[in-house]
């Protein structure tokens, strides 16, 4: 089926995010462009997950609901999936694989999502403004393993 308000399949649309998340996470994220990253690209997200200088491996997420956006931003010991890894804030009763944390706990301590926008123009600006919130903001927890000091 064709929208045509704005040209394209609507069927394709949920690709067409998970494309338009990548391209916003390759920009903001250097180690997304290598050649070990490892992408998932699903209906309404996007992730890549890339090992680190120190061993462990790093995560970037964003993911749409209905019109809206958020991230995630993710740190794990061994290539596990991103929905495998423990979510922060809490505190897990065992060992775990990896931790995530959403960018609105990143930013002001809720769970919290942003309007995707009316247009392709007005997506592309959110997800590249939220790309690198998570660029900066998580990379910046995640500068080591969570809760053991090192």
């Amino acid at each position: 089926m064709i929208d045509g308000t704005r040209g394209i399949a609507t069927a394709s649309q949920p690709t067409l995010f998970a494309r338009h998340a990548r391209a916003a996470l390759e920009k903001h994220i250097p180690e997304a462009r290598s050649a070990a990253a490892h992408w998932h690209l699903g209906t309404n997200e996007a992730w890549v997950r890339f090992p680190r200088r120190d061993g462990l491996y790093g995560f970037f997420a964003l993911r749409r609901h209905l019109d809206w956006v958020s991230g995630e931003a993710g740190l794990a010991r061994e290539p596990k999936s991103l929905p495998e890894l423990f979510r922060l804030p809490g505190h897990p009763r065992a060992a775990v694989a990896g931790y995530r944390i959403r960018l609105g706990d990143l930013i002001d301590g809720k769970d919290r999502w942003w309007p995707s926008g009316d247009s392709e123009s007005q997506l592309d600006e959110r997800l590249g403004h939220l790309a690198l919130q998570l660029a900066v903001k998580g990379q910046n927890f995640f500068r080591r393993w969570p809760g053991d000091g090192r």
